[in-house]
Order: structure tokens, then C-alpha cells, then sequence
């Protein structure tokens, strides 16, 4: 009786062990995914991504975003520029994951960028040139693979930007922060 008893206890210290690595253990650590990501926030700021997760808690991510960016300016209600321009970002992302399963990771982080945007004027040539752009927000996210296919990574994100805009030109000096919530979805292919 008591030898059953022990093999009974030992079997089962080893299922809830086996069973504990498992949830532990995700197919996209160690591998470098390549894929999309996009920002909706209004518009949709859509980029290439790399990720990857470096163990089983920490990762990191660099994306570069493109975009058309249209602006106007008036000084005492009468229109001195009207134009666009291409939007180039790039940004680094640092994600810790404090709960990891073996087809889900739950992960927080902080991202930085930094980007310009050629900007042309239509009308007159009051803002011409670039226009620089920082970024950084914090961020919470989670992303999933399928059993099936464990190669792709699919996440979302929702965070709080915090976005500074500047423009110099003598005589013009801009500066505009632009703030507010973002949700991004991502698709990756881990190699």
C-alpha cells in the first residue's frame, strides 16, 4: 500500500510538473519573426516588423512605418499652406512578458521612435522640408499561435502614445504634441 501510494504521489509530482513546463514553454522564444504591423488611431499607420523573443519573458520588435501625412496652416483665419507629405517612422519596442502559455504570451513593454515627413506645400512655400517626429508609449499586448501552425504570431496592442511634432524654419518655429490611445494588430512568421 504505501509503495503505491508512492508511486501514485511521484506520478503525479511528475504530470503536474511536466505539465507546468509545458504551459511554460511558447514555439515563438529564441525565433526571429518578420511580418506587419499597424496602428489604427483615426488612420492607419501600417509598417514592416521584426520581432523577437530573446527567452520566454523578454522580447523586442523594430518597426518602420510609412504614411501620407496632410497638414494646413493658417495665421488670423486666412490659408498660408496646404500640403502633404511622406511620413517615415521608425521605432524600437522593448516587451517583457510576464505570462507566457505554450500558444499565448500576455506582455507589457515601451516603445520609442523617431521619423520625418518631407513635407511640400501646394500653395506657398511657408512649410517646406522636414518635419521631424518623436514617439513613445507604453503599451500592453498579447499574441497567439495557432497549435496547427506555430510558426505565426498573431498580436494586439493597446497603448498610450505620446507623439511631439516639430518644425523649424526661420521664422517659424512648430511645435505640436499629439497624444491619445492606439490600438495595433500584428501578423509575424517566426523562422
Amino acid at each position: 500500500m504505501k509503495m503505491t501510494k508512492a508511486v501514485v504521489a511521484a506520478g503525479l509530482a511528475v504530470m503536474l510538473g511536466t505539465g507546468s513546463a509545458v504551459a511554460g514553454e511558447n514555439p515563438m522564444t529564441g525565433k526571429f519573426g518578420l511580418g506587419y504591423q499597424g496602428v489604427f488611431a483615426g488612420d492607419i499607420l501600417q509598417g514592416i516588423s521584426g520581432r523577437y523573443w530573446a527567452t520566454e519573458n523578454f522580447g523586442g520588435e523594430l518597426n518602420l512605418y510609412y504614411g501620407r501625412a496632410g497638414f494646413e496652416a493658417e495665421i488670423g483665419g486666412t490659408e498660408v499652406a496646404d500640403g502633404h507629405g511622406d511620413l517615415l517612422l521608425g521605432t524600437l519596442k522593448l516587451m517583457y512578458s510576464p505570462i507566457v502559455k505554450e500558444n499565448s504570451r500576455f506582455y507589457v513593454g515601451l516603445e520609442g521612435g523617431i521619423g520625418s515627413i518631407n513635407a511640400e506645400s501646394d500653395d506657398v512655400d511657408i512649410i517646406d522640408g522636414d518635419i521631424t517626429v518623436y514617439t513613445i508609449n507604453p503599451f500592453f499586448g498579447a499574441e497567439y499561435n495557432f497549435t496547427e501552425l506555430p510558426e505565426l504570431g498573431l498580436n494586439f496592442e493597446v497603448g498610450y502614445k505620446f507623439h511631439n511634432v516639430s518644425y523649424e524654419d526661420e521664422p517659424l518655429d512648430v511645435d505640436v504634441n499629439l497624444d491619445g490611445t492606439f490600438v495595433s494588430l500584428g501578423a509575424h512568421y517566426y523562422f
